[in-house]
């Protein structure tokens, strides 16, 4: 592995590591509830804060039930549960940028709600909202949900930090599609399911022609721009369900489940002279035409995700050495 890869998984380890571990004294407030707050009515939300012990405590507890928290979107409403509960609130609400991610329990009314921020994410602030009983809160509850709070905002930050380090770990940092690790996974997955439905895959690869002439002209940020035109020809052609990725240098490869040979390669035909039509633009003054190569294979009865990438390899190959710029499909390497 190299020293990049050593330190995201690094961080991704030690992020995922704190956001259990921060999480887990948030879920300690509740132990010994009974029902969770989703499975009660709403009427049965009016009760007193639970009892709070020693906080060290909650190191000791074992337990899989976190193993998602290093999704934020997952973690909010179980935040939200955690300090309604711990705080006796008869409801609560949390928002991001101002739109509404969760709620629980009884929410509106006459009554002043505490509101809480848990720090930002990618669309704005994210508030917690809590409405207190009749009573109002005490000063010492108030301390509680502020410091509860903050906690929660340490597991969300981590959270963001475990997802930001693995998508780094599974996408290519120039164009953004997955990189080759991620896609033999895919290939992998989605191979075993096609076998278990019966249904067809194809795989395309592509390879930009001339490559090392655009380097050698207009050197690597040249190359890099049309690297990152061509990736996001390929996202407008593509199905949310199919997977994209560079697996090399100019070289990259497009995963079409449940599409057959020939419904590959109409893919790989209009993606080859839209590519063609439209100019990449280097500079300021300067634009030029891209050209690709595409080979496409289809998963074979007793193929594995090795022999479908060399079916597709050698359309690849063929198509090159016929003049470039075209598609060739693994069925009309037959006979040659």
């Amino acid at each position: 592995m190299t020293l990049a890869g050593t330190v995201h998984w690094t961080f991704l380890t030690l992020a995922l590591a704190t956001t259990v571990a921060t999480v887990v004294l948030l879920l300690w407030s509740l132990r010994g509830r009974g029902a969770s707050a989703a499975e009660r009515p709403r009427s049965d939300r009016r009760r007193p804060a639970t009892a709070h012990g020693d906080p060290r405590e909650a190191l000791a507890l074992v337990g899989d039930a976190l193993a998602a928290t290093h999704n934020p979107r997952v973690l909010l409403p179980v935040i939200l549960e955690v300090i309604t509960e711990a705080t006796g609130a008869f409801g609560g609400q949390v928002f991001t940028g101002g739109e509404e991610i969760a709620w629980i329990g009884e929410v509106g009314g006459g009554r002043k709600p505490l509101s809480l921020g848990l720090g930002f994410f990618a669309e704005g602030e994210t508030t917690l909202v809590l409405f207190p009983p009749d009573d109002g809160f005490d000063k010492e509850t108030r301390t509680l949900a502020e410091w509860l709070a903050s906690q929660a905002a340490v597991a969300l930050d981590n959270a963001r930090l475990h997802d930001i380090v693995q998508r780094q770990a599974m996408t290519d940092d120039l164009t953004g599609l997955v990189n080759r690790r991620r896609f033999i996974e895919a290939l992998d997955a989605e191979i075993e399911r096609a076998r278990s439905f019966g249904s067809a895959l194809t795989i395309v690869l592509a390879d930009l022609d001339n490559f090392k002439q655009v380097n050698d002209e207009f050197g690597h940020h040249g190359g890099d721009v049309v690297l990152r035109a061509f990736a996001d020809l390929i996202r407008s052609h593509v199905r949310d369900v199919d997977v994209s990725g560079r697996i090399g240098g100019e070289e990259f490869a497009i995963l079409l489940p449940e599409t057959d040979r020939e419904g590959a390669a109409r893919v790989a035909e209009r993606m080859r002279r839209s590519l063609n039509r439209v100019p990449i633009a280097i500079s300021d003054e300067r634009s030029i035409r891209a050209a690709s190569s595409f080979g496409v294979a289809e998963l074979g009865p007793e193929q594995s995700g090795d022999d479908l990438l060399r079916a597709a390899d050698a359309a690849l190959y063929r198509a090159k050495d016929e003049g470039k710029n075209r598609v060739v499909a693994a069925s009309e390497l037959a006979g040659a």
